[in-house]
């Protein structure tokens, strides 16, 4: 279970000198009110949340399924609605019993914010893996398990909207209701629901452009690489895991000794394809019997390829020590700051099927 700060005393304390360093001056109600509007009204500074997890130290929990006649999440338009999360881990539920009696305030705040994380791990399902198709965390609406009288509800839901702000920045700041209730489904501790405004710039939804192709390097795409041990050999390579602004690149039957962490900007891995345009030998993966070809390889691993779209290198397998008059271009980059090359005629023949093409054999 990730740590999260168990001082509500040092949460209480930070709240109320914000508290008053926002209280208005005697007769300051109107510019109160608008100072007000101004905050919600301003541009808020745009940070990457996987950033945020990974500086925090967090790993998101697997996406749980629903336990009755429900789906975890419903996108509707610009909308994303997330049904009510427990406070449970990869399975397992954390945090059970009625607070206080059962369950201290510290510990109904780590279960209120357990069931924030699986909010947030709902949604980036629903945004297919890019987070930052998230515009604004707009409502949450908490429950706890709570003695008769039991009144400090809102501090146990802060579990939860702290990590909203802590993921999101300004955009994590959030309308919400925190309820007590007798009693919770399985007896658990906290449950929160919430409603996300998302980016959908496509008809397949947040995630995806307009082409279909996800917006953001998923897990399980596959890719060309360096390896990093020999140097001059490019071969099939899987996305292990994207934490924040870093990639672990495997390569396929290969040991895990040969993985290796990098930027997600590195130039040492691109798309499927770009050896061939720069006519290099793709080595094929460790043990592949026979001819490889992308198309045949994708469809027998049902897996698919990373999009150009989603690569942030400005160089080409720079730690490449093979045959150096081979020339790696950016010409198959999109992004705007890139300006690539134009295919040789050399290449445009190939594309054609007039070539010769690239045996990996």
């Amino acid at each position: 279970l990730p740590s999260f700060p168990s001082s509500m005393s040092s949460l209480c304390s930070r709240k109320n000198t914000r508290a008053a360093q926002c209280a208005p001056s005697l007769g300051g109600r109107a510019r109160f009110a608008s100072s007000t509007v101004r905050m919600q009204t301003q541009t808020a500074s745009v940070v990457d949340p996987e950033k945020q997890l990974a500086d925090l130290g967090i790993t998101l929990p697997q996406v749980a399924s629903a336990a009755a006649n429900y789906i975890p999440y419903v996108v509707s338009g610009n909308y994303v609605y997330v049904a009510g999360q427990i406070p449970v881990l990869n399975g397992e539920i954390k945090f059970k019993g009625k607070v206080p009696t059962d369950k201290s305030m510290d510990e109904a705040y780590q279960s209120a914010r357990l069931c924030g994380l699986n909010l947030i791990a709902q949604v980036k399902a629903a945004c297919n893996g890019d987070l930052t198709k998230v515009k604004r965390v707009v409502k949450l609406v908490g429950f706890v398990n709570s003695k008769d009288d039991f009144t400090d509800q809102p501090k146990v839901i802060n579990g939860a909207s702290d990590l909203m702000v802590d993921v999101f920045g300004e955009n994590g700041r959030h309308a919400r209701s925190a309820v007590g209730v007798n009693t919770l489904p399985l007896g658990v501790t906290t449950e929160v629901e919430a409603i996300f405004e998302v980016e959908v710039d496509s008809p397949f939804g947040p995630g995806y452009d307009k082409k279909g192709q996800p917006t953001r390097l998923l897990p399980g795409m596959k890719v060309e690489a360096v390896d990093r041990f020999f140097g001059d050999i490019i071969t099939v390579a899987t996305v292990k895991e994207v934490k924040g602004d870093e990639v672990l690149i495997g390569f396929d039957g290969w040991p895990e000794s040969y993985d290796y962490w990098c930027k997600i900007d590195d130039g040492d891995f691109q798309p499927p394809g770009t050896s061939m345009r720069a006519q290099a030998r793709l080595s094929p993966p460790n043990g592949y019997v026979g001819y490889f070809d992308w198309a045949s390889y994708l469809e027998e691993t049902n897996s698919i390829a990373a999009p150009p779209q989603v690569f942030r290198s400005k160089t080409v397998f720079p730690s490449f020590k093979g045959d150096k008059a081979i020339k790696f271009e950016l010409w198959h980059r999109m992004e705007a700051q890139v300006v690539p090359l134009p295919p040789t005629q050399e290449q445009m023949d190939r594309d054609e099927g007039k070539g010769s093409g690239v045996s990996n054999k």
